[in-house]
């Protein structure tokens, strides 16, 4: 028990972490949780692809963070607010990652113009597609990613539903007068109908009544003959 307490009092006063040169490729949610002390951050040269889970809330005291010569693409809306919130950030390494150019990095590209964080970020450039190759990310414009409008989504569902609902109505309508205008075929199409069903049940109950009364059957037996 003294020694738990006693690590977890050197972790609470821990102010530098070097995790540089690890061939990490992810980082565990919680993995800087219990370093609230935090000073300086190492985690480069290794093979992170993503921050997606990772969480520096509660580093309040973090200055600088390395990332650099990784193999991270992008850094989501939800990493780069977390940067943002962190008040003692002032340098963050960004360099040699493999920065995927496309709609998903317009994000990055906007904090990296209005932030003043990123050391070198003059110098980060796009590794992919084969068409922005060298491009310098500062340099990146809407136009070049060619993302196309987001579709609202629900009110093209809304839309769609009115539009099914005007069919069906037109439909219904179109039936009720066919209906009307064919009344009187109706009309005799159902007496028809009736007059036939009739018919077979008086024949099912007529032979109903010879098969149950002996007499009927001996009588309809000598007629035959």
């Amino acid at each position: 028990h003294i020694i738990n307490t006693f690590l977890r009092g050197r972790l609470l006063l821990m102010n530098r972490l070097e995790l540089a040169d690890n061939a990490l490729l992810l980082l565990p949610a919680g993995t800087f949780a219990a370093l609230p002390g935090l000073r300086h951050l190492d985690l480069s040269n290794n093979s992170l692809v993503g921050l997606r889970n990772v969480s520096f809330r509660g580093l309040g005291h973090l200055q600088s963070l390395d990332l650099s010569d990784n193999s991270l693409s992008v850094l989501r809306n939800g990493t780069l607010a977390q940067f943002r919130s962190l008040p003692a950030l002032r340098r963050i390494g960004l360099g040699r990652n493999a920065w995927v150019c496309d709609c998903a990095i317009e994000d990055l590209v906007n904090w990296l113009k209005e932030s003043d964080q990123v050391e070198g970020r003059e110098a980060l450039k796009c590794s992919y597609p084969e068409k922005m190759l060298g491009k310098a990310l500062l340099k990146i414009n809407s136009s070049d990613l060619n993302c196309s409008v987001p579709v609202d989504l629900p009110a093209q569902l809304q839309t769609s539903y009115v539009f099914l609902g005007i069919v069906l109505a037109l439909i219904g309508a179109i039936f009720l007068l066919v209906l009307y205008l064919n009344r009187k075929g109706i009309k005799k199409w159902m007496h028809n109908i009736r007059d036939a069903c009739r018919d077979h049940m008086e024949g099912y109950h007529y032979r109903y009544e010879i098969n149950a009364d002996p007499r009927l059957t001996n009588l309809s037996s000598n007629s035959d003959v």
